[in-house]
């Protein structure tokens, strides 16, 4: 069976919910200008319910969750207003969107971007906040492996012990809470858990120490942000530690919450780590997390961060000052006139306070450096000097700057790929890719006419005797856009069409010549959605090579 990719159900639903969001919050936006208009609140709640199960039908469930909130704040907003609650609704509705905006363009869900405004609505309602964990699993009921050893320390010399051991950890807390030298700090409490899994030996809240001080370590080796969230976790280890130091041997011999553990295992799980206690609490629990926490934040704050109007608006100003700049250097490479290197130097320094507005730091020293011996060139300035090419070389970094600012709003799909080769404009291998792009459609076309052509008049191979030719091609240029599982499906049609149609004695069925288009077909949509930068995901590819296989030809998994 196929599998449908969410990212793929989406793009067909995206027009109809972006529609939705913005009706809803026009419609929000006339209720908190006059709270009498309460047929208007009531068409965002059943929006929202609405919209909660197409959220459910292409399986988002952070997204359906937060449609779920939205719907119960609005209906709750009929019986009582708030302001804060329509404020924290309006921002549910744009956070929303550009979260069907990521999920479509960067074709993964990560639920956890939710979580922050989940509980922003949560909080405005008065209701207890999600765990951060809330979309994580893991099977708490796996136990600590290496077992804790064996203590010699008495269950009256640990009272003592643990007194002195949670001060240390509440030196490391308070250090937390006051932002200072958080790494430093989380180590510090790290320390403090470890010498009282020590001090503890085998022991009820054994397994607690143990994923506590992976989960302080993660933290600190990752530095990982300390959210809100986070703090309240440290915090909530502090109660824990608490309990041992006035409850004594009863403490110990009680298990931790599961929800305390849970939340513990998916901090370990964000960690890149994969040695010491951390590797080992990865392995007892399988935690195979997809995505580091530098990535969950970086992600985060480009789904929060400036909107992908503002990004592309910056983005494409520097690259029209770029194109401006290439064309002054390429008339002064051909010595057409003497060139005003004060207007270049001038429109360097713009370009290097833009790097600056977008957080490129040493990208914007080195463009305004540049920019400061170009002030003092002659207007005859010799073209083949190492400065020239220097400078030539500076603003070709700068545009792959702009370039991956707006790839960082793009699909990541098989056009926009990176490079190795930082020599490269990243615009033009973008554009050398999609010209491939377009001669692999034409050959596919072609070849689909061609069978056509065979198929009317009455089986005659002649009609094919171009496609070794258009499927080399094709072969060819898939090779160059790196698609090995589109060229496979090609090279078996290619092999079926030589063996079956051209050389083969018998003539085919008509179900034959279908299941072929179908494979055609399916590479062709697949190429469509890139032209598009609408990633439909590879299902169409394995209706290809189911097509193959049906017809005797199955094609070669890629490794």
């Amino acid at each position: 069976m196929v599998a449908i990719t969410n990212t793929t159900s989406l793009t067909f639903l995206k027009e109809a919910i972006d529609s939705t969001l913005t009706e809803a919050e026009t419609r929000l936006e006339a209720f908190s200008d006059d709270n009498a208009l309460k047929e208007e609140l009531e068409h965002c709640a059943t929006a929202f319910q609405q919209l909660r199960g197409i959220c459910q039908v292409v399986e988002l469930p952070a997204a359906a969750l937060m449609s779920e909130e939205m719907a119960l704040a609005a209906r709750e907003l009929l019986e009582k207003v708030s302001e804060s609650r329509i404020q924290a609704l309006g921002n549910a509705i744009v956070l929303l969107t550009r979260y069907f905006d990521y999920v479509q363009l960067k074709n993964r869900t990560l639920p956890s971007l939710l979580i922050g405004g989940i509980n922003e609505l949560r909080r405005a309602g008065g209701k207890p906040l999600i765990q951060e964990s809330h979309f994580f699993s893991a099977d708490l009921s796996r136990q600590r492996n290496p077992e804790a050893p064996d203590t010699e320390v008495s269950r009256d010399e640990l009272a003592a012990l643990s007194r002195r051991l949670r001060h240390m950890y509440q030196v490391g807390l308070v250090g937390i809470l006051r932002e200072q030298n958080p790494p430093t700090h989380l180590k510090l409490m790290a320390r403090a858990m470890a010498r009282l899994d020590k001090a503890a030996g085998p022991c009820g809240l054994s397994r607690f120490f143990w994923v506590g001080q992976a989960a302080l370590m993660a933290m600190a080796a990752d530095e990982m942000a300390l959210t809100p969230a986070r703090k309240a976790l440290l915090s909530q280890y502090d109660r824990q530690l608490k309990k041992v130091v006035y409850d004594g041997g009863q403490a110990l011999d009680e298990n931790a919450p599961l929800l305390l553990l849970k939340e513990s295992l998916y901090l370990v799980s964000l960690s890149a780590v994969q040695d010491g206690v951390i590797g080992q609490v990865k392995q007892v629990f399988d935690l195979k997390n997809a995505i580091s926490d530098t990535e969950l934040q970086r992600e985060l704050s480009l789904m929060t961060g400036a909107s992908g109007s503002v990004i592309r608006s910056v983005a494409s100003a520097m690259r029209d000052e770029i194109g401006e700049l290439k064309q002054t250097l390429d008339l002064a490479s051909q010595g057409v006139a003497d060139t005003n290197y004060e207007a270049v130097a001038d429109s360097l320094s713009q370009l290097g306070s833009t790097l600056s507005m977008i957080g490129k730091d040493d990208d914007a020293a080195a463009i305004k450096d540049r920019s400061a011996q170009v002030r003092q060139w002659p207007a005859d300035q010799s073209v083949e000097t190492d400065a020239f090419h220097a400078l030539v070389d500076d603003l070709l970094r700068v545009e792959n700057v702009a370039a991956n600012l707006e790839r960082s709003l793009a699909p990541e799909d098989d056009v926009h790929k990176a490079s190795n080769n930082t020599a490269i404009s990243l615009y033009q291998l973008d554009e050398a890719r999609m010209t491939v792009v377009g001669e692999c459609r034409a050959g596919l076309a072609l070849a689909k006419r061609s069978i056509s052509s065979f198929m009317d008049n009455n089986w005659d191979a002649m009609h094919l005797s171009n496609l070794p030719g258009t499927f080399a091609s094709i072969a060819g240029g898939l090779m160059f856009l790196e698609l090995q599982r589109a060229k496979g499906v090609t090279e078996a049609c290619h092999q079926y069409i030589r063996k079956q149609l051209i050389e083969g004695e018998t003539a085919p069925t008509r179900e034959n010549m279908e299941t072929l288009a179908d494979a055609l077909t399916g590479v062709d949509y697949y190429l469509e959605s890139m032209e598009e930068q609408k990633p439909i995901g590879e299902g169409v590819l394995e209706v290809a090579e189911e097509s193959m296989k049906a017809l005797g030809y199955p094609v070669d998994k890629v490794a």
